[in-house]
């Protein structure tokens, strides 16, 4: 991921991360960008599946979850004041969907879904920016540049979404408020609209029809991002119910369409690519905007290259298990003729003469090919390996070595000339920990040079007022120290795991080492085996 030096948008100051060389696992970002580019194959996180089909929300007929999605953002970002830096997209719309400008069941719908996917390094908030980047990648769009870090409010903004009934100043007052010119304004309001439609249910004052399924739809392809919304304005054929209403005080698209004598909305029409382009622009700039306090990073990449620790277990008192795979950017000409092999660094160097064996050989998986792909083209390999480390050694980093078979070409991977890190201090117990009914037991395995105190943070998910998104609150579980096994000493933490709380993250701190952002769910409902 590579981040430049501090920009400035067209809304304003966009707070970006300082410049850095490259991408260095691990991240507080993976879980975003695994999100992002996990959509299909052997291993994947599937947020599409909610936008897949295009023409559908899943569970509610004759609504449509991509469009929705968009709307989110929008109402979730328009009420930013440019001036103060105060707003933006910051997830305050789940305390405001009962506001009057937020009208319709769009807001809850999308939160619904993306909760599943909430957890304390994956902000409802950035969750919303990621909901637009493939709602329009997803169906037929632009690629949208997703940058992450947003924080999310703790409570409802001011009011200020723009309103059908309200005139011409008033949205051009809204838009510029929000740090967006006239011209801003037409194509936000024009790519928010080529997909979708008004519901009857909502508003029956637009469309005149109040049943649950009635739609008037944008434009006559309301299931794909392209300029027919623009197109069929323009040659007088559009069937969009903010244009044709016979209430013409409602027909605010056609207001803000002819705003600048119709200059923007040429443009737009103009041809697919411009369309694109344009579109991409202002949502990229739409996403973006947030409040001033908010440092966002550069846009994510794929990682080219990208290790998962499955398991870093002490096995018994001579060996540690270590298990992962890694996830290797490849396209369809090389996937089968790469291989990867690891290097290691022991964290001790072997006694007297001895030599060690520092090399790990990976197994390209097999299931779905062992492949997993993206929706912007992005394709993945998935390498696995697993063996036992003796603890007098063990291990304090790696690099990886990609090697073409066919031609013996290598590409080597130190990420970022860091090594690859592991730390053996503290060790997550999976086989020693479970869950039973709504008890937790958490071991670990520490080194018995550690003096400090052990504690497991967990990241608790509660239920809020007036939102559908959870809260989430570190609960620290004090661990008590038990056997010794080898160099190593077993602590154990306890506490009780509620149900709506089993799929959350905690990590395991001993002084300044630490195990991060493990899942509840690898508790399991099992009993605890004795080492």
């Amino acid at each position: 991921m590579k981040v430049s030096a501090l920009a400035v948008a067209q809304v304003g100051l966009l707070n970006v991360l300082p410049a850095t060389a490259e991408y260095v696992w691990p991240s507080k970002h993976d879980a975003m960008e695994d999100l992002l580019v996990l959509q299909g194959g052997y291993i994947r996180e599937g947020f599409i599946d909610g936008i897949t089909p295009c023409t559908r929300n899943p569970s509610a007929p004759g609504r449509q979850t991509a469009a929705e999605w968009i709307r989110t953002a929008f109402h979730d970002m328009a009420t930013f004041d440019n001036a103060t830096g105060v707003g933006g997209l910051d997830a305050s719309i789940q305390f405001e969907t009962g506001r009057a400008e937020n009208a319709g069941d769009a807001f809850n719908g999308t939160f619904g879904f993306t909760n599943n996917y909430y957890s304390i390094r994956t902000s409802a908030a950035d969750l919303i920016a990621l909901s637009t980047v493939l709602a329009v990648g997803n169906c037929g769009g632009p690629k949208i540049p997703l940058r992450v870090g947003r924080v999310d409010a703790t409570e409802g903004g001011v009011l200020g979404v723009p309103e059908p009934q309200q005139d011409l100043d008033t949205h051009k007052k809204m838009f510029a408020k929000a740090g967006f010119s006239t011209e801003d304004m037409i194509a936000m309001v024009a790519c928010g609209h080529t997909m979708g439609g008004v519901h009857g249910k909502t508003f029956p004052e637009i469309t005149e029809n109040n049943t649950e399924s009635n739609v008037v739809h944008f434009d006559s392809t309301e299931a794909t991002f392209d300029p027919k919304v623009a197109t069929e304005y323009l040659d007088g054929t559009t069937q969009n119910p903010l244009v044709v209403a016979h209430n013409d005080t409602l027909n605010s698209d056609k207001r803000i369409f002819a705003a600048d004598n119709n200059v923007t909305m040429k443009a737009l029409a103009s041809d697919p690519k411009t369309f694109q382009s344009m579109c991409a622009d202002i949502f990229e700039r739409m996403i973006d905007t947030v409040p001033s306090t908010v440092t966002l990073t550069e846009p994510l990449e794929p990682t080219p290259l990208k290790p998962y620790i499955i398991s870093f277990t002490l096995t018994n008192a001579t060996h540690i298990t270590l298990t992962g795979r890694i996830r290797l950017l490849t396209s369809s000409d090389r996937s089968e003729d790469e291989r990867v092999t690891l290097t290691y660094t022991p964290r001790t160097a072997p006694a007297g003469n001895s030599t060690l064996n520092t090399t790990i050989a990976t197994d390209p998986a097999s299931f779905k090919s062992g492949l997993s792909n993206g929706i912007f083209g992005e394709l993945f390999k998935w390498h696995e390996f697993s063996l036992a480390l003796p603890v007098s050694t063990s291990i304090k980093s790696f690099t990886a070595t990609v090697t073409r078979v066919s031609t013996g070409a290598t590409t080597q991977y130190d990420n970022a000339g860091h090594g690859y890190p592991l730390d053996d201090t503290v060790l997550y117990q999976d086989r020693q920990s479970c869950r039973i009914d709504n008890d937790a037991t958490i071991v670990a395995a520490v080194r018995k040079s550690v003096n400090a105190s052990v504690v497991a943070k967990v990241a608790r998910k509660f239920p809020k007022q007036g939102t559908l998104v959870p809260g989430i609150e570190v609960e620290e579980w004090k661990g008590t120290v038990g056997e010794e096994v080898g160099d190593y000493k077993l602590v154990t933490m306890k506490g009780q795991q509620l149900p709506e709380t089993y799929s959350t993250q905690f990590d395991i701190v001993a002084g300044d080492s630490s195990v991060e952002y493990l899942d509840t769910n690898v508790l399991g409902s099992k009993d605890c085996q004795a080492f």
